[in-house]
Order: C-alpha cells, then structure tokens, then sequence
C-alpha cells in the first residue's frame, strides 16, 4: 500500500506538512503551525496552496484540497472559506467516506473539522481586533449553519462547536440549534446524532432560553 507521502507526492507533501521555524528546524507540532503568530505565517506558500483548492470529485481526490483548505483556513484566508462552502453546496459527503472516523470507518468527518477550520479562521481575525472578529464571526455564520441543519441526515458530531458558541456568547445561532434540538429530542435514545449533541444543545438552552426546554 502506497503512503501518504507516495500518494501526494514529495512536494504537495511537503508543502501540506512540512514546516520549519526560523532557524530551520522542523516543527513538529501542527498546532505551533496553525496558530502561529501572523508575521511567522509563510506569505510564499498561500498562492500555493489556493492553487490545491480544486473540485473534488470522489474519495481520492478530497483530502489534498481540505488538507490545504484547513491550513489556509487557520492563516486567515478568505479563500478557504470560499473552498469550504464550495464543498457544503456540492454535497462532497455524497461522494464517499472521504475521511473516515478513526472509530467508526463507516462515519465521515469532513465535515466536523471543516466546522473547526471556519472557528480557526474566526480565532485568527479575532486576534487582529474586535472589527475583524466581528466580520470574520458573520462570514462564517452561514456555512456553519447548513452545516448544523445537515445533523438531521448526516452523522456529525457538533458538541465542539456548540461549546464554542455558548462559550463565546454567539446566540444567532440559537434558533438553528432549537430546530436540532427538536429533531434530535424525538429520536430513539440509542440514535448516534442524539447521543452526540443533545446534552451540549440542551446545556446551551438551560442557560439561553430555559423556557424554551419547558415547552
């Protein structure tokens, strides 16, 4: 079985995963890579990575471009939001699983840390000033929507994104999330989607709209 690195090839490889500090030395640790500080962001691999950012059309030709797309995501690039609503409005999960859960193989997970690459893309605006958080938190809000309204026919784990929202105070969120509520608190107790977000959903409302939980 051929490797990732072999599948890619050396250069698409390196350029997904190879990252090296100041002083040349190899990061190992991704997360020093995506939030790294903005003047250690290399300016020379943006146009190269938005050139991954190409239709995807089946199984094998999914993981360069996402790959690429979280990256550019967590730099601050507007391009890779585009790319991930691209990948929404296409219905990519209809292709095949493109990235399996390390559990269940069955189960796609794409679109879960597409949701955590669009809250790094707010995370890296945020930090610039109040304005740009404010702008980056309204670019994200639609996309992170259909994404949330897709529980009620995919599997997809949400609870991350749920605590970022009641952590960060985000209630234009909250009737999308009353709409999940309500799919999901009708479905049999041993249903994967319930089993996943109704407890974070219904720690949100309790705090948000309890009223709304009495009804």
């Amino acid at each position: 079985m051929a490797t990732l690195r072999e599948e890619m090839g050396q250069e698409t490889y390196d350029l997904l995963y190879a990252h090296y500090d100041e002083s040349g030395g190899l990061i190992a640790d991704m997360d020093d890579v995506l939030y790294c500080d903005d003047s250690k962001i290399p300016q020379d691999r943006i146009v190269k990575l938005e050139a991954l950012l190409k239709p995807i059309t089946d199984a094998n030709s999914a993981l360069v471009p996402i790959e690429a797309a979280k990256l550019l995501a967590a730099w601050g690039s507007e391009k890779a939001i585009e790319y991930f609503e691209y990948c929404i409005n296409e219905r990519i999960d209809r292709l095949d699983i493109l990235d399996s859960h390390r559990l269940h193989v069955s189960y796609d997970t794409t679109y879960e840390k597409i949701i955590k690459s669009t809250l790094h893309y707010y995370a890296r605006h945020a930090d610039k000033s109040e304005k740009d958080g404010m702008m980056a938190r309204a670019r994200i809000f639609p996309l992170v929507k259909k994404i949330i309204i897709l529980t009620e026919e995919l599997h997809l784990d949400i609870s991350y994104a749920v605590g970022n929202f009641l952590s960060d105070g985000w209630k234009e969120y909250l009737p999308v999330l009353k709409k999940c509520y309500l799919d999901l608190a009708q479905r049999p107790e041993d249903d994967t989607n319930r089993k996943w977000n109704l407890s974070s959903i219904i720690r949100l409302l309790q705090i948000w709209e309890p009223d709304f939980l009495k009804k």
